[in-house]
Formats: C-alpha cells, sequence, structure tokens
C-alpha cells in the first residue's frame, strides 16, 4: 500500500513540476501590483529581458534532477512564483553541478543563483538576498532503536555523514567520541543505517523525508533534531545574485516578503511528506482499512469501465495524440541538446584556443593544494623559453637570488588557505639566461562543497615595464650623455660629503672645471662632435679620480668634482693630474684638436661651511683661474665674487 501511494505521490510531483519548469521559462515582463517596486526598479527590468538563473541538481527536495532530467522542487517553484510576480523571464543555466554553475556564476555567466549560504568568503562575488530556505539536521536512526534520543546519545556510536559538506566538519569537532562513517551522498546515508551498517545518520529534516518516502526506507525514524534550536542559520539557503547588481537582489528580496507563510508552507509540504518518528500502530491499521476500501472501489470502477468500451476507445485515441505530442517534444529537446552540446564545445574550444595563444605577454597556471602545478599554458614557451613540463619540474631552480623572490612562499601559502592577496613579483631566468620580471595574481579554487581545490593564477611579463622603470630612476639622478651624476644627485653627495667631514674632523675639496674653446668646437665642427668631447672629457675625469670621488656634469661643458677627506694639499696634485689630461689631444675620426680647462677649488671648511657657499666659492676660483690663464686656482678671499663667466 505504502509502495502504491508513494507511485501517486511522485507522479504528481512530476507533473507539477514539469508545468512550474515550463512556466519559469515563459513568464512574461508584466509584474504583479502585490509587488511595489519603484520606477527605477521598473526601468531596470524592462533593459533586462532575460535574467539567467541556475539551480543546484543535487539537493533534494529544494532544488535537484527528475527522472526526466529536469530541475524542480522547493527552489524552482519559489523562483516561479517570483517570476510571475515581478515579470522576469527567468533563462535556466543548463549546467547543475555546484562546481561548473559556481564558476559560470563568478564568471558571470549567470546572472543568479537559486540557493546558496550566505558566507563572507562569497560576498565579493555575490548579493544575497534575507534566506527563504530553513534547513535543520536532524538524528536518523532505525524504527527499532530507543537508546539514541539526543546528540549526547551518540558519543562511541557509527555515525554516517556525507563527505564534503561544510557542517560536517563542525559535527566531527562537537563529537569527538564518535566513529565517522563517510558516504557520497544523502541517500547512502539513509541507506546505511537501513543496512546497520552505522547506528544513525546526521542530515537535512526535509532531504531525508523526501529521500525516504521516495525510496521507501520505511525502517527508518528522527530520532531527534542534532541542534537545540533546530533551525541552524549557518547551514540556510538565500539567492544569490552577482555582484554588480545590487539592484536585481533589492527586487528579489521584495518578491521573496511578498510570498505568503502559507504560500511557502503550501509548498514544503507538497515536496516533504511528514514523517513519524515512531511506529503509529493504530494509524497503519487504518491505512490498511482505508486501503481495503479503496481497492473494493477501484474493483467496481473497473468493471464500470469495461462497460463503457466507447470512453476506453475515445481514451485511447487521446493517449495516442499525446504519445505523439511527447515523441515531438522528445525530439525537439533531443535536437536542443545536440545544438547546446555543440555550443559549448565551440565556447571551450574558443576558451583554450585563447589560453594557449596568449604569446607575448601572459601565461596561466593551477596548481593543487600542495603547490604541485597540475596545468601551465604552452604560452610560457614564448615568454620565457620553457616548456611547460620544464617547468613545472624545475620552477625553483630558476629564480634568481634577488631577494624579491623570499616573499613567494608567503604568498602561496596565503593563497593556499583560501586568504585574498594582491598580486606580486619574482624576477627569474629565461632559458636564454636573461632576467625577465614577473607579476603574478592568484586566485584560490573550491569545490561545490566550498572545499579549497587549488589555486588559479594569470602570470604577466613586465620586464619591459622594469626596465623602463629602471631607466626613468636612472635618468633622475645622472646625465643621460655622459653618465656622471646630475645636478641633483651632486647637491645631494656634496651634502652628505660635508656632514661626514663634520663628524669626523676632516675637509671636502670641491672642484668647478670648465673647458676651453668648446664653444668654438661645439659651433664649428657641429654638436655631435661638441657630444663626443663632452663624454671624452667625462671619462678622462673619471678614470683620474678614486671611487670615493664623484664626478658631475652641471651643464654644457661645466663639470664639478667632490672629493671627500681632502684639503688643499690633497686637492692639487689631482687638478693637475685632470689638466693634463684634458690637454691631451682630441682624436674623432679624421678630427684631431687640443682643449684644455680652467679648475677653481674651494675647502671645506677653510673656505666655506656650506654646500651652497662652497659651490659658489669654487665658480669663483673658477672664474679666475680662465681670466687669468691659469689652469688651476684655489680660491682666496681676496678674488672678486658674484661674477659671472662669459
Amino acid at each position: 500500500m505504502h509502495y502504491l501511494i508513494s507511485l501517486f505521490f511522485f507522479a504528481f510531483l512530476n507533473i507539477a513540476a514539469a508545468d512550474n519548469f515550463s512556466d519559469a521559462v515563459s513568464t512574461g515582463n508584466k509584474p504583479d501590483p502585490v509587488v511595489q517596486l519603484t520606477p527605477i526598479e521598473r526601468d531596470w527590468l524592462e533593459r533586462h529581458q532575460n535574467i539567467r538563473v541556475a539551480f543546484d541538481g543535487s539537493l533534494p527536495p529544494y532544488s535537484f534532477l527528475n527522472d526526466s532530467g529536469q530541475p524542480e522542487g522547493i527552489a524552482v517553484e519559489v523562483m516561479n512564483i517570483l517570476g510571475k510576480r515581478l515579470g522576469i523571464k527567468f533563462e535556466i543555466y543548463p549546467r547543475t553541478s555546484w562546481n561548473k554553475l559556481y564558476e559560470a556564476a563568478v564568471a558571470r555567466k549567470v546572472d543568479v543563483v537559486a540557493t546558496m549560504i550566505n558566507r563572507p568568503d562569497r560576498r565579493q562575488w555575490f548579493i544575497f538576498t534575507q534566506p527563504y530556505l530553513m534547513k535543520s539536521l536532524v538524528i536518523i536512526t532505525k524504527r527499532d532503536n530507543s537508546t539514541i534520543k539526543n546528540r549526547s546519545d551518540l558519543a562511541g556510536r557509527k555515525v554516517t555523514l556525507v563527505k564534503g559538506y561544510q557542517f560536517v566538519e563542525r559535527i566531527i569537532k562537537e563529537l569527538p567520541s564518535m566513529t565517522p562513517y563517510f558516504v557520497d551522498s544523502m541517500l547512502d546515508e539513509l541507506k546505511t543505517v537501513s543496512t546497520e551498517k552505522a547506528d544513525a545518520a546526521i542530515t537535512f529534516m526535509a532531504t531525508a523525508n523526501y529521500l525516504q518516502t521516495k525510496h521507501l526506507l520505511t525502517d527508518l525514524k528522527i530520532a531527534a533534531f542534532y541542534d537545540s534550536d533546530s533551525v541552524n542559520e549557518s547551514i540556510n539557503e538565500s539567492i544569490a545574485v552577482r555582484g554588480d547588481w545590487p539592484i536585481l537582489a533589492d527586487i528579489l528580496q521584495k518578491g521573496l516578503t511578498s510570498i505568503s507563510e502559507e504560500e511557502m508552507q503550501n509548498i514544503h509540504a507538497k515536496w516533504v511528506p511528514g514523517m513519524e518518528s515512531s511506529i503509529d500502530y493504530e494509524l497503519i491499521w487504518k491505512i490498511i482499512a482505508g486501503f481495503v476500501a479503496t481497492l473494493i472501489l477501484l474493483l467496481l470502477w473497473i468493471v464500470r469501465v469495461r462497460r463503457q468500451n466507447k470512453k476506453i476507445k475515445l481514451s485511447r485515441h487521446e493517449v495516442q495524440t499525446t504519445n505523439k505530442i511527447l515523441l515531438t517534444l522528445k525530439d525537439d529537446l533531443e535536437h536542443l541538446i545536440v545544438k547546446r552540446t555543440a555550443e559549448l564545445n565551440s565556447s571551450e574550444h574558443k576558451f583554450r584556443s585563447l589560453v594557449e595563444n596568449l604569446r607575448n605577454e601572459y601565461f596561466f597556471y593551477q596548481r593543487n593544494c600542495d603547490g604541485v602545478f597540475t596545468y601551465i599554458s604552452p604560452s610560457i614557451t614564448h615568454i620565457l623559453g620553457y616548456s611547460p613540463d620544464e617547468f613545472k619540474a624545475h620552477y625553483h631552480e630558476y629564480l634568481t637570488d634577488n631577494p624579491t623572490n623570499l616573499k613567494i612562499a608567503e604568498h602561496a601559502k596565503a593563497c593556499a588557505q583560501g586568504l585574498a592577496d594582491s598580486p606580486y613579483q619574482l624576477e627569474i631566468y629565461s632559458a636564454y639566461k636573461d632576467i625577465h620580471w614577473l607579476e603574478v595574481t592568484d586566485t584560490p579554487v573550491y569545490d561545490e562543497h566550498n572545499n579549497l581545490i587549488g589555486v588559479d593564477g594569470i602570470v604577466h611579463d613586465i620586464t619591459l615595464r622594469k626596465q623602463a622603470d629602471d631607466r626613468l630612476l636612472w635618468l633622475s639622478h645622472y646625465d643621460e650623455l655622459t653618465g656622471l651624476a646630475n645636478r641633483r644627485l651632486f647637491a645631494d653627495q656634496l651634502h652628505n660629503a660635508i656632514n661626514m667631514a663634520h663628524r669626523n674632523n676632516q675637509s671636502v675639496a670641491l672642484f668647478y672645471l670648465d673647458l676651453d674653446r668648446f664653444k668654438f668646437v661645439n659651433d664649428t665642427m657641429g654638436h655631435a662632435v661638441g657630444d663626443e668631447v663632452l663624454k671624452e672629457t667625462a671619462n678622462r675625469i673619471a678614470t683620474t679620480l678614486r671611487d670615493s670621488d664623484m664626478p658631475a656634469r652641471l651643464g654644457g661643458d661645466e663639470f664639478a668634482l667632490v672629493l671627500p677627506e681632502t684639503d688643499a694639499d690633497g686637492a692639487a696634485p689631482v687638478a693637475a693630474k685632470i689638466l693634463k689630461k684634458l690637454q691631451e689631444p682630441y682624436i674623432f675620426a679624421e678630427l684631431e684638436f687640443t682643449l684644455g680647462g680652467s679648475i677653481g677649488i674651494a675647502i671645506y671648511p677653510r673656505d666655506a661651511n656650506s654646500a651652497e657657499a662652497l659651490v659658489h666659492l669654487a665658480d669663483t676660483a673658477m672664474y679666475q683661474a680662465k681670466q687669468g690663464k691659469l689652469g688651476i686656482s684655489f680660491y682666496s678671499k681676496s678674488m672678486p665674487r658674484n661674477k659671472a663667466i662669459e
């Protein structure tokens, strides 16, 4: 009898679900007045005719696939009501695997996920409505088991649990003395208890009721609620909306609010048949009596039906017509499946082609939770010269000793723990032994049960950008033509040298140098020859000085030299040596000529106590040397001041 009742019950559910599924797809854009939408919300719905919704196909009776492969359940009916009341045309996403639909929702190929638990790590991608599917965890035992009446009775017992669900980890922590027995599905949980392979199972109450009725597991009962308050908010389901559509989340919330408690109870009653916690023999005898009476009425009805041959023939004709319609629908559905499969294969082919042909700057990779590479896109060969297999096997050997690389393990550990991390950089040798800078962005990847399963990474070759940045930094401190320090770096180094000399009670010599006859060479032989003269002059000066000395080009043919720990006696021979170098012939192609120079010298602290004053006095001394054709001149107080060199 129970078997026949169950068959009638599930036949009714399948027909109703098929009707609801059809309605959900075909709903027009005419909002029900019962939901008060703002003009902005109505305008938004007018501009978004189709909303793509995805259903989890493995969560009965909330959402699952029926025997025809169509989504049905409580969530499907709720979304159907929302579609009618809000005037939304929902387009059903074809994939129901949690992994696939979650990835599609993150990539915004899906606009709405009908059931999702609101957790902090998901709020970066989605906006959630208030929970509308309240789930309770219950303890399931055999009907004849009277020893388990609450969660404390599970101590020392074998308890079956479904692998992958987040609430399982909480149960194991709360019941450390129980022995967990893991299975792949909630149906397997119930069968494990029914066959006495485990003492009890912990699962969702509605799911247990549904599966027990569908699979005729009449020897089971609900022994107790697992949580004392019977409902745990951390497992309740909300509607998840893509993060850039907050207005749609508000609209759907208004629709959910419009569904009365009575309507929700009717939906739940349809999909969640009652499950008794113990055997009621009086009720069983009543059911048997009712079944006998029903059987007698059925026999009488059969006798009557046999007398109505004309009606039977008419019914047969109607059945044949219906079968033809169903066959046509089947053919259309098969054609649609073939078409959608071809489109999916084409999309996957295009994506793989895109990944494998980004040759110039990017490559992709995947790592598991142990940090082992499971995939590297072929574009790495065009960037670094390694094959994907080479890079997987010898990645750490290619890293340079740059201190930046010491932080790679820290970033990898953070991502492997599911923590948000910003892009980071590393320095690596290519197969051609040149250095490349890479910018890495890691993203944690989760399965349908929100378990971390690895990391996806995208790598950008930023070598040219780094070289450009280094070049700009160098130009901010050095003269582009001669490679000597520029005026800015010269000023910093002179201040540093004076500060050091002040602390150590030492002297600093400052040379101010100007080339003789340079203007004549530049005007008569051209600026190209003039540039070569300046570069050769810079080279002659630099090779004459110590490593601790610093030459700088101040502009034109003017140079300055900072000589730390040098007094007047030490500066004189250096100046003479430089002047001798400058008087040597300059030879460029077929040109040969002699220049010379004038050097003014000021000494800290003998002549001045500040960098600015020291530069001014050295310039004054250089002017005196040039006017008197002395070659070298030390500053003295008798020299005229505040004059410019003409």
